[in-house]
């Protein structure tokens, strides 16, 4: 799930381990805000990133919120596909060894069965599924992840159902990262001890994000913002699978989602499916004309 390194995650509906993280934007990314036309294998949306020229309200982020509504798949027989949905904190430089996130899911299996989960994740620890809360499509879905020290809680809220999860856990090796914000849809990975290739995304239509926001700490203390908060560098991240530079995929379809402008309050914008699998069977041929019957006697 992030957008420089893989990490491992186990999903429940087949006998895969993926990772829901993103293999890194195009070569040359240093900062969202400094290319603004980032391509991710697996990621799309947007990140907010601390950096040296960040101001002094955003040395390393707290928290990070966002909602949701959860988008409904399209499922056709063939070839299995994933799509996640979350919030979290870290997991986008290079270097990253961690990964707070919390979110929901649509996938498709080969027969073209649907499911919906929502799920957490503290990498490099495996996913988990949350069973308490039993995600359908058009619910409206509320979270956030929090880090204190060594400690990350991630909270999930189904706010159709009212069903809350919450849960805290301390990391130690490695700590927390907290250099940075995710509001993310991503195509998840079928991993091995050494590569992680990308899976089919499902085709979920689009899902928009809102209620966007970030917490910050510094020396000038603490800072809330939405995701163009001036405190820190973001922008916006598209997924493609195949993009140039990137690894090799396996699965039959392309893969790819594109990212819309932040809505006018910085909290707000929509990912929409572009690219996989096709959602409908080739047009049949036309039926013969028949003839015309022998016009009657005046």
């Amino acid at each position: 799930m992030r957008t420089a390194r893989s990490q491992l995650r186990t999903t429940r509906i087949v006998v895969v381990l993926v990772v829901v993280a993103a293999f890194g934007a195009a070569a040359g990314a240093v900062f969202a805000s400094e290319l603004p036309n980032q391509v991710s294998t697996n990621w799309a949306g947007y990140a907010a990133i601390t950096s040296g020229s960040t101001r002094d309200f955003a040395k390393r982020f707290t928290s990070v919120s966002g909602s949701w509504v959860q988008p409904a798949a399209t499922c056709v027989p063939g070839e299995p596909t994933f799509s996640a949905f979350w919030v979290g904190l870290g997991g986008y430089k290079q270097t990253s060894k961690a990964l707070e996130q919390i979110g929901s899911e649509a996938d498709c299996s080969a027969s073209g069965q649907v499911s919906y989960y929502a799920w957490y994740e503290f990498v490099p620890r495996g996913p988990e599924t949350i069973h308490r809360i039993a995600v359908s499509p058009g619910d409206t879905i509320a979270a956030t992840v929090k880090v204190k020290r060594d400690h990350a809680t991630v909270s999930l809220a189904d706010l159709t159902t009212g069903k809350i999860f919450t849960y805290e856990r301390p990391m130690r090796s490695p700590r927390p990262d907290v250099s940075a914000a995710d509001w993310i849809a991503e195509a998840p990975s079928n991993c091995d001890r050494n590569t992680c290739t990308p899976l089919t995304l499902t085709n979920f239509g689009s899902v928009s994000f809102t209620s966007a926001t970030a917490s910050s700490v510094g020396i000038y203390g603490r800072h809330t913002g939405v995701i163009d908060d001036p405190d820190w560098v973001y922008g916006a991240i598209s997924l493609q699978s195949g993009a140039p530079q990137q690894p090799t995929f396996s699965h039959r379809e392309p893969s790819s989602a594109s990212v819309g402008l932040l809505g006018s309050t910085g909290n707000a914008f929509t990912v929409t499916y572009t690219g996989g699998q096709s959602t409908t069977g080739p047009t049949g041929l036309t039926g013969i004309t028949g003839t015309s019957g022998s016009t009657g006697a005046t």
